[in-house]
């Protein structure tokens, strides 16, 4: 004998019609929630917006110059290598008074931000040699720092970028396009900043 050949499981107490106008009440339900969380889409951007606005962005909307410098042992570095993760891209130099003056901020930024997996912070030199990095750092009790130090060998990278007089930082998204750019100083440190990366992460594409 047989087996009856078992028919999709159903709501209890619904007779066939019943269970026709059921599924439409859950696909109208459906499109309703769909539609109002797509309705609310313009309303986060703008509240992401206006959590970096007191700091003054560029916004763009470029693909990002990729790039090959090197780490302070001498290893070849990509942008293209953080692709899938957001990128806080400073650039920077030893001889630079203001870019002095907003390390200590660029490297609270980067311990604020050491536990998440999906963002980097990077700072990148332009110094003539890398060996005038690490004294620095180390001067500034930075050494340690959580900011992955790279160094441009050829001391173009930034201007690729459109910086012209040093420290400008860049946001560069998951999928390797500027999203904002940062002309001069910033203090990277405060919640405020730390609040605008986190609001940034995870928008590329919306």
């Amino acid at each position: 004998m047989t087996a009856p050949t078992p028919t999709p499981a159903q709501p209890r107490g619904l007779d066939p019609l019943g269970a026709v106008a059921y599924a439409i009440y859950i696909g109208l339900g459906g499109l309703l929630v769909f539609g109002f969380a797509w309705g609310l889409l313009p309303a986060v951007k703008k509240q992401n917006d206006a959590t970096c606005a007191s700091l003054s962005p560029e916004v763009r909307d470029v693909v990002a110059p990729d790039f090959e410098v090197q780490d302070l042992d001498g290893n070849p570095v990509k942008l293209s290598d953080f692709r899938g993760k957001f990128v806080v891209l400073n650039f920077w130099a030893t001889w630079c008074p203001p870019c002095i003056t907003e390390w200590p901020q660029v490297h609270q930024l980067g311990e604020r931000l050491s536990g998440r997996k999906d963002v980097v912070v990077i700072a990148l030199s332009v110094d003539e040699k890398p060996e005038l990095v690490e004294p620095f750092l180390e001067r500034m009790s930075m050494g340690e720092t959580p900011v992955r130090v790279l160094w441009d060998p050829n001391n173009k990278v930034h201007t690729d970028f459109g910086t012209t007089k040093l420290p400008d930082t860049y946001f560069v998204d998951e999928t390797g396009r500027v999203v904002q750019a940062y002309i001069n100083t910033r203090k990277w440190g405060s919640p405020t900043a730390v609040q605008c990366v986190e609001s940034m992460i995870g928008r590329a594409g919306s």
